[in-house]
């Protein structure tokens, strides 16, 4: 089932996929390309082949067609039309967003191991922003620079010390980011959207 700008974002073209359809239901309407049947055969994983089909329907109720969509070196998505997409899937969600500006969305579900990687991505600066080191906090924290990191578009980032998350609002639904590699700077917007034992962020370039 396809959810259609979830909850009140202020995205137009966001949708989200909730993965409840045989493989076979998710391939009924989609007439996938030679290159994308050959990516979707070397995936094992029925999970993996599920948020496959999920996103190439959420692609389709966009109106982005197979030729529409390319990966550059760094696999990050791309559009021929200019306009700027992400993509994310963690476990039964998947995300698509198109936006004319640099634009990064990350779904996580929320999982006790993620404490125990913490110290990779979070600093002492957001620790004291975000008060409580919960798994809910943290994993927003995550998905945060994650949504930057994709939108940022260059490798080779430390997500502890590249991407600084600024400023939290009191509720933790929105946030500003900062990121850096050498001498490009950029500057983010984030949402935060919250649905039953998952987030999602959706970074967003300040002009």
């Amino acid at each position: 089932m396809a959810l259609f700008n979830k909850l009140n974002s202020r995205y137009n073209n966001l949708l989200f996929w909730k993965i409840i359809e045989s493989e076979k239901e998710l391939r009924y309407n989609l007439n996938l390309s030679e290159s994308l049947s050959s990516k979707l055969d070397k995936l094992k994983s029925n999970s993996q082949r599920k948020q496959f089909l999920s996103i190439q329907n959420l692609l389709k109720l966009l109106d982005i067609k197979n030729d529409d969509l390319y990966y550059d070196s760094n696999g990050k998505p791309k559009l021929f039309s200019g306009k700027f997409i992400s993509i994310s899937h963690s476990f039964d969600y998947c995300g698509v967003i198109i936006c004319e500006s640099k634009v990064g969305i990350d779904i996580e579900k929320f999982r006790p191991k993620i404490l125990n990687i913490s110290k990779k991505f979070v600093s002492n600066s957001e620790l004291k922003l975000i008060k409580e080191n919960s798994i809910q906090n943290i994993t927003k924290i995550w998905t945060i620079k994650e949504a930057v990191y994709k939108a940022f578009g260059h490798a080779g980032i430390d997500l502890k010390k590249n991407i600084i998350i600024e400023t939290l609002d009191r509720e933790f639904s929105r946030a500003s980011v900062k990121v850096f590699k050498n001498k490009i700077i950029e500057y983010y917007s984030i949402e935060i959207i919250n649905f039953p034992q998952y987030i999602c962020s959706v970074a967003k370039l300040i002009k």
